[in-house]
């Protein structure tokens, strides 16, 4: 056992002399001489270091340099700091510090915070450190060791990065535009193998976000594969994976691969990545970001996400191909984004069928049946636990209740002050321009489904023109252009188009569902429309339009206007009528309407058709804001009967004579006794139909006869 002795005593010498080899070569050596050379290779790129605390040396885990109260800050205002650090240990490699040089491996930051900063005029305080940069060499810098110690070969100090490590980081940022605030805690970053021109390196990373518009912190890591090009004018991404996570379900993904690069540091940065983004469940995020979202289906808005392949420099992207996916729909496509003077947008996607409807708000008229029908329920429960007493008790009052019903009734239907009018967000329509061109498939939107639907909207700094909206509707075809001019002060819009030989039936059952009033047939719509105003409400209100309606053959029922019109013949010669089953639709012919709408009212200056052998004109208004309409109608016959098994006339002065029928009511009660003989109109044709017989009676002597029947008038009632 004594040549384990021996091999244990001569192991000792050679630690002893090792350990006192590097004890003197490092009590040789002051580090602290490089201070103020560090201080001045940073003030030639652009930065302020302020290095309070001494430089010492470490030697565990790794022997290297410890800089102790770190401070970086633009050199041209040294006094708002950009990064503080409470250590930084700069791990050195050691066989080249055996030949009296300093290179550095690894640099470790411990509890470094960084500070960013926005001012109101959108300036960040990092900028004036990147413009330094970018005015000086890329290369890796050198220090030089005074020529009194050291042997020209051996004046270096190589701070090439090969590992880099940030523990405990923080990272504050605020926007004086935005009043907005973020905190970036917990940040944990590992670098390894980042060496200009070297092999790919590692990146990995996480911290803690949280912010003045988040409702709950956000999870950051970030895992990567990453190499730097010579001269840093080069980064490829081999990928780079972002995932985000909350304690509210909120989740997000960000995949990327491909490279930024540039030739020089006066040419642009070139950029071509593979990009796949992805969120699901999508929800949590609008929770998250304090987003008030209430659609109609509740099943709406749950993913999101986008593929692309993105190419151009910072000036042009390409986005070719793009690919989105909304819940379960996938627009395909491609877009460009302009970062010129004028900001712009290029769009073009293809989807397939799409319910629109799904991801409006819940409407109002929903939301008031729902609470109705609530306090429907409630007021018939207490009604049914009501004593038979107590139920007597309340018909009294129900009758009393009657009598005073027209008074208060008005206090029932007084309209709430309307809420004040906003402006038009104007001057957030301009400064952009934009080309979109949307297909789909299908589209269902306002209840109306619509096949192959297309949209091709142009801006151009606030000038808005819808170059086309078409669409297959209900058999029809739908074309519509129009603009939108927001550069003044006032918006002003017009719009023009038509609908073509649309199945008016489906449109009134999905726009208009009733079981009392049905339509049926074909109907073709134009129209022709200008508004303008600074306001929403200003807009409504001046909206002029024009709409010409126009149909070969339409039926409404459970409307009889020949009934109506045989009914005014039977009043008017005082015959009974035509004993027979009448149908409870009546069939249009030919029919015409023009219509000038003129903010909420609506007047109709024309009405022609035909009716079998009557014809039918007339004029009308509608109400919009009150929802009532009232039409004048005229029923004239042409021939001897009303139709082939119709009524018939026989007193050629009632032929091509128009009889007055009058349709009035309320959008929600029409019914079959909406339209009726307006006794007042029919009542004079009557007089002049008595004065007319009166005439061919008497002759010249007519008035005198309606003279003395005035008198016989005035002596009856005493006057």
């Amino acid at each position: 056992m004594a040549w384990i002795k021996r091999t244990f005593i001569a192991l000792l010498i050679v630690f002893l002399l090792l350990a006192g080899a590097v004890a003197w070569l490092l009590a040789g050596l002051d580090i602290n001489q490089y201070k103020p050379q560090l201080e001045k290779l940073a003030a030639k790129q652009g930065i302020s270091l302020q290095l309070e605390g001494d430089i010492g040396w470490q030697l565990w885990p790794k022997l290297g340099l410890q800089l102790e109260d770190v401070q970086l800050a633009p050199l041209k205002l040294p006094k708002q700091t950009l990064v503080k650090a409470e250590k930084i240990a700069i791990g050195v490699a050691l066989k080249p510090l055996l030949q009296r040089k300093v290179e550095a491996e690894e640099i470790v930051l411990v509890a470094p915070q960084i500070e960013l900063t926005v001012d109101k005029e959108g300036r960040g305080n990092w900028e004036l450190i990147s413009e330094a940069l970018e005015a000086q060499s890329k290369q890796p810098p050198k220090l030089s060791i005074p020529k009194e110690q050291e042997e020209p070969s051996q004046q270096q100090v190589d701070l090439s990065l090969q590992k880099l490590r940030i523990d405990k980081g923080v990272v504050l940022y605020s926007d004086a535009q935005t009043n907005k605030e973020y905190k970036v805690q917990d940040l944990q970053v590992s670098v390894i193998n980042l060496v200009p021109g070297g092999e790919p390196g590692k990146l990995t990373a996480a911290a803690d976000l949280t912010g003045s518009d988040l409702k709950h912190p956000l999870k950051l890591k970030i895992d990567s594969t990453l190499a730097l090009d010579e001269g840093l004018n080069g980064l490829r991404l081999q990928p780079l994976q972002v995932d985000l996570t909350s304690e509210n379900s909120a989740k997000a993904s960000l995949h990327m691969r491909g490279y930024l690069r540039r030739d020089s540091n006066t040419q642009p940065w070139r950029i071509q990545l593979n990009v796949n983004a992805n969120a699901d469940p999508l929800r949590p995020w609008f929770e998250l970001t304090g987003t008030e979202i209430d659609t109609r289906d509740k099943a709406a808005l749950q993913k999101l996400s986008i593929e692309a392949s993105v190419e151009g420099t910072e000036q042009k992207l390409d986005l070719t191909p793009l690919q989105l996916k909304l819940d379960d729909v996938t627009f395909s496509g491609n877009a460009q984004l302009r970062n010129a003077e004028m900001p712009g947008l290029d769009l073009n996607l293809r989807g397939g069928a799409f319910n629109l409807d799904n991801y409006l708000p819940p409407s109002t008229e929903d939301e008031a049946g729902a609470a109705s029908a609530e306090q429907t329920e409630g007021v018939e429960a207490q009604s049914a636990q009501a004593p038979a007493a107590e139920g007597k008790k309340q018909g009294e009052q129900a009758a009393q209740s009657d009598q005073t019903e027209t008074a208060e009734k008005p206090k029932r239907t007084v309209a709430a002050k309307p809420p004040a009018a906003e402006p038009l967000p104007l001057s957030d329509l301009r400064g952009f321009n934009a080309n979109i061109s949307l297909a789909l498939d299908q589209l269902q939107a306002a209840d109306l489904q619509m096949d192959s639907p297309e949209i091709q909207l142009t801006v151009d700094n606030g000038l808005y023109r819808l170059q086309k909206l078409s669409a297959d509707i209900y058999g029809g075809q739908l074309n519509t252009n129009g603009q939108l001019n927001a550069r003044a002060q006032t918006a002003e819009a017009q719009m023009r188009g038509g609908l073509t030989n649309v199945d008016i039936g489906k449109v009134q059952a999905a726009l208009f569902p009733s079981e009392d009033v049905q339509l049926a047939g074909e109907a073709s719509v134009n129209w022709s429309a200008s508004t303008k105003g600074k306001t929403t409400t200003a807009l409504e209100k001046n909206l002029r339009a024009s709409v010409e309606v126009s149909s070969k053959e339409i039926s409404i029922s459970p409307f009889n206007l020949e009934k109506n019109m045989c009914q005014l013949f039977s009043y008017a010669e005082n015959t009974e009528m035509p004993t027979r089953d009448w149908p409870n639709s009546t069939g249009l012919q030919d029919l015409r309407a023009t219509i000038a709408v003129k903010g909420d009212q609506v007047d109709v200056s024309e009405i022609l058709a035909g009716i079998e052998n009557i014809a039918l004109t007339g004029d009308g208004e509608v109400d919009l804001k009150k929802q009532d309409f009232d039409f004048k109608l005229g029923l004239a016959l042409v021939g001897e009967s009303t139709s082939a098994d119709g009524c018939t006339v026989r007193n050629k002065r009632w032929r091509n004579r128009p009889l007055p029928l009058r349709c009035k009511g309320d959008f929600d009660d029409v019914n079959i006794s909406t339209c009726k003989p307006d006794s007042r109109r029919l009542d004079d044709l009557l007089r002049e139909e008595l004065k007319h017989k009166a005439e061919k009676k008497y002759g010249d002597k007519v008035e005198e006869k309606v003279d003395e029947l005035k008198e016989k008038l005035k002596n009856l009632f005493g006057r």
